[in-house]
């Protein structure tokens, strides 16, 4: 899956991001164990994992 990182959501599902399309990454409320990925139009996916975690796999794909 060249460009997309599996992230697990915090309901357990498991999702499939394209790297390439995340304009920014934020922590979600609640503390550092779940991250807000944005989209272009202001889409955006909660999954677990601290800001560093998530921006370090998405910078690897």
């Amino acid at each position: 899956m060249n460009g997309y990182v599996k992230f697990e959501m915090p309901d357990g599902a498991l999702v499939a991001i394209n790297a390439d399309r995340v304009s920014f990454v934020r922590r979600y409320r609640g503390g550092n164990q779940a991250s807000a990925v944005n989209f272009e139009k202001g889409n955006y996916i909660v999954v677990k994992g601290d800001i560093d975690a998530v921006m370090e796999a998405l910078a690897e794909a």
